[in-house]
């Protein structure tokens, strides 16, 4: 699952989740998925939210594969904002 934002106004893009089940993770469905939404927006200064350890690996290196910046908790723009988004609260259960 990913759910992200881009606004052309401004060309800034936010992953706000993506959530791979454990047993398909490190298969680049991930990537594949981030990839599919930087498709049209590939010059946006994209961010992200707060990470998990898992995360805070993958990030960083798909940072190194597009030169997308994926800042962490950076606010969205207003006209994201305006459209009633907010970052959501971070929770990482593992079952």
């Amino acid at each position: 699952m990913l759910s992200w934002h881009t606004c052309s106004v401004c060309r800034r893009g936010h992953i706000a989740k993506i959530s791979i089940a454990d047993h398909w993770q490190r298969q680049g469905l991930g990537r594949r998925l981030i990839l599919r939404a930087m498709r049209d927006a590939q010059d946006y200064h994209w961010t992200t939210t707060g990470q998990s350890p898992d995360a805070q690996q993958f990030f960083p290196a798909l940072a190194r594969e597009t030169g997308a910046a994926f800042a962490q908790r950076e606010p969205v723009c207003g006209h994201m904002g305006s459209a009633g988004y907010r970052h959501p609260v971070p929770r990482f259960e593992r079952h």
